[in-house]
């Protein structure tokens, strides 16, 4: 078919001039086929897609929920670990306390009852002690230990059933 620029009295004209087989073949080529189930796929597709988007964004919220109870999971623990790390100091510096020699001192005097020795007194090796220092000392001796020997046995009874008068 080709195209031409044709006035609407015209076109009447035409259509009336042409016969009647003509303008069915012309309608068939202007016609084109509808698809009805297209509007349907369609809307289907969007609510698919809809669905789609919806699982989508609830993933990314559970997701970020996890995240945050796992989050604060870890600061509860690391918490915990900075109050256990001052304690530990807190220990530390109490078990410095403990081991000084004035509290050694003052807690052998008043719960103990020991006394500082007027003099203290210092041990002196004496010269031959460095040349035994490497020596073994000798194995004990053993003694012996008398064996005793069963000079009477008690006789063999055997229990009986018999009541005794």
């Amino acid at each position: 078919m080709t195209s031409a620029r044709v006035t609407a009295g015209g076109r009447q004209q035409a259509a009336v001039a042409q016969p009647q087989e003509l303008r069915r073949e012309g309608l068939r080529e202007r016609l084109r086929l509808v698809d009805r189930t297209a509007p349907a796929r369609r809307r289907i597709g969007v609510i698919v897609s809809a669905v789609g988007v919806v699982g989508v964004l609830f993933a990314i919220l559970a997701a970020h929920t996890l995240l945050i109870s796992e989050q604060a999971h870890i600061d509860r623990v690391n918490a915990r670990i900075a109050e256990a790390e001052t304690r530990a100091e807190q220990l530390r510096v109490e078990l410095v306390q403990l081991q000084s020699p004035q509290n050694v001192t003052s807690v052998a005097t008043t719960r103990l009852g020991m006394i500082p020795a007027p003099t203290p007194v210092y041990l002196q090796p004496r010269p031959t002690d460095d040349a035994r220092a490497g020596e073994t000392p000798p194995a004990p001796t053993p003694t012996t230990v008398p064996r005793c020997t069963a000079t009477t046995v008690a006789p063999k009874t055997t229990p009986t059933t018999a009541a005794k008068r």
